[in-house]
């Protein structure tokens, strides 16, 4: 049961790992598609500007706090996989994290410049419950990554990845005027492998992703041109929002929340043909209250089970 590992608990948020097979993205009948984002300008320089508006202020601040729990059901097996908590962060918090992974790596070259003026986003992801350790799962993951405060492009990102007594240590830096971006890995006790490949002047990570899809506007019927760049690739990964409102519960509360669809499948980020949905606060915070992946007899559900929202405008109203 190696399949529920490779979601990373549901693609960080919730952790969705696959293989790779091309970008051929479609769009809902009915609906307009939007255009490619483009790699360069017509000069050849990197596009810095993220595809569609984002401004301040947004609908999440430092101090936010959001905790999930996962679930998976496959015949015969269901219960609890895990918890994933994401966190908004000031970069003075997020240095320790930083410097601790610059002291395992020992980098050959000086890490990337922070901003003087970032946001940064911490998570942590563990499997807990009876069901990971009747299959022998043990994942204890850590994320930090950095934007620019004006459009939330990724800036830096690091990962601190283990499975029961394996780790993988990562760090990338975003040069986003130049076109590239510089990994640095290790497995174990190995050596440090650096590598450089291309990169968008304007992107999002498997954790930024969610923050800046809450920029968004809920319109039923937009297709919001998402760009996500993953290990080696880089992908245009629309979110199609459809015309659905459910009323959700949960144990941080009932939530009227619309139904968000996200073409993983299309755009090639997973190869698992399947229903990828999201369901989001029709509110000012526009907080995730559940996601759920299904393919090939497997479903992975998240839901909110608690949350801190520093900015009183921003709370969620709760529903009876």
């Amino acid at each position: 049961m190696r399949f529920p590992l490779k979601l990373r608990l549901c693609c960080l948020w919730m952790l969705l790992l696959a293989a790779l097979s091309g970008l051929s993205v479609t769009v809902a009948r009915g609906q307009t598609p939007t255009a490619p984002v483009s790699d360069t300008t017509p000069a050849g320089t990197p596009t810095v500007a993220p595809p569609f508006p984002i401004q301040p202020p947004f609908p999440f601040a430092v101090g936010e706090k959001l905790t999930y729990e996962f679930s998976l059901s496959r015949f015969p097996l269901s219960g609890k996989l895990g918890e994933l908590v994401l966190s908004v962060v000031s970069l003075d918090q997020a240095q320790p994290a930083r410097a601790a992974l610059v002291a395992q790596l020992k980098p050959e070259i000086g890490p990337c410049p922070l901003p003087s003026a970032g946001i940064a986003f911490h998570a942590q992801a563990r499997t807990r419950g009876f069901l990971p350790a009747l299959l022998r799962l043990d994942v204890r993951n850590e994320y930090l990554s950095v934007v620019e405060s004006t459009d939330l492009g990724l800036l830096y990102n690091q990962r601190t990845l283990r499975e029961r007594e394996r780790q993988r240590l990562q760090m990338t830096c975003q040069a986003r005027t130049d076109g590239k971006r510089v990994v640095l890995e290790q497995n174990g006790e190995g050596a440090v492998n650096t590598r450089t490949l291309p990169a968008r002047g304007w992107t999002t990570d498997l954790q930024t992703f969610w923050y800046v899809l809450r920029t968004h506007p809920l319109t039923p019927g937009a297709v919001i041109p998402m760009v996500l760049t993953e290990d080696d690739r880089i992908y245009d990964l629309p979110v199609v929002v459809t015309p659905e409102v459910a009323r959700i519960q949960t144990s941080a509360g009932t939530f009227r929340a619309r139904k968000l669809e996200l073409k993983a499948y299309e755009s090639g980020f997973t190869r698992y043909k399947g229903s990828f949905l999201l369901w989001v606060s029709e509110d000012a915070a526009r907080l995730p209250v559940r996601v759920q992946f299904k393919a090939r007899g497997v479903t992975v559900t998240g839901e909110l089970v608690g949350y801190t929202l520093l900015r009183p405008e921003l709370r969620p109203e709760r529903r009876r």
